[in-house]
């Protein structure tokens, strides 16, 4: 567990700031093969059956975003213990950003991956052209107690009347929240157009990195967020979607 330590400019507003933590799930990526149950970035999602993977409106395969094994995770007790989340997109040059997106959750599946699909089976070339990554990988997570992000609408409404002006930058500093993650605040490169807030969580943020190449557009992530209370129902319908580049 790596702790939030709050700077000492900013110690007469600690009690402030430690009522905004959260736990977070951070991603790091090595470029391996990845068995079907584990938790990844593209390649080739648990599939039992070809006529499995998700098409979209038009009949069109998917984008293969992501795939977590929840048992990987630790201190985000508003998910499930154990299953599956599938990270899905529309195929096209904007990453689906005004389509609608697909979060699927597999809650039992077969521990025994002898009978699964262990290639994805519309990975050809025309299909690679719009992924936001070039290369697949595993994930590996570290847990990280994290403030709010800065650049949340909620954030400046949490402590701009509260801070003055020099603690305002500085915290604004210390909470630049970019990287891949599970659970605590998102990062916007722009603007917080889906208004996150208290009653959201964050299922899933993937930032610019080097090791699998991930990048939205030019220098942007992308993020996928859930109402709470949308996710303690496992109603994975409410997914809001969205990703912003410089």
């Amino acid at each position: 567990m790596i702790k939030y330590e709050i700077p000492e400019m900013l110690k007469d507003h600690e009690d402030l700031i430690k009522r905004t933590l959260r736990y977070s799930n951070e991603i790091s990526f090595k470029r391996e093969e990845t068995n079907p149950g584990e938790s990844k970035l593209g390649g080739c999602p648990y599939l039992k059956n070809i006529k499995d993977y998700p098409m979209d409106e038009a009949g069109e395969p998917m984008l293969f975003i992501a795939q977590i094994n929840l048992a990987d995770l630790e201190n985000l007790d508003e998910l499930p213990e154990k299953g599956l989340l599938q990270f899905y997109v529309v195929n096209e040059e904007m990453f689906g950003l005004e389509s609608p997106v697909l979060v699927k959750y597999i809650e039992d599946f077969e521990e025994n991956e002898e009978p699964l699909i262990r290639t994805n089976p519309y990975e050809n070339e025309e299909y690679k052209m719009n992924l936001p990554y070039s290369h697949s990988g595993k994930m590996y997570f570290k847990t990280r107690e994290m403030p709010m992000s800065s650049s949340l609408d909620l954030f400046h409404e949490t402590f701009k009347n509260e801070l003055s002006e020099v603690e305002y930058e500085k915290l604004s500093e210390d909470c630049y929240s970019c990287d891949s993650r599970i659970g605590g605040y998102p990062y916007f490169v722009q603007n917080d157009y889906i208004g996150f807030d208290e009653s959201d969580f964050l299922l899933l943020q993937l930032d610019i990195e080097d090791e699998c190449g991930i990048m939205f557009g030019d220098a942007g992530n992308c993020v996928f967020s859930i109402p709470k209370d949308a996710l303690k129902n496992k109603d994975f319908s409410k997914v809001v979607y969205d990703w912003q580049c410089c």
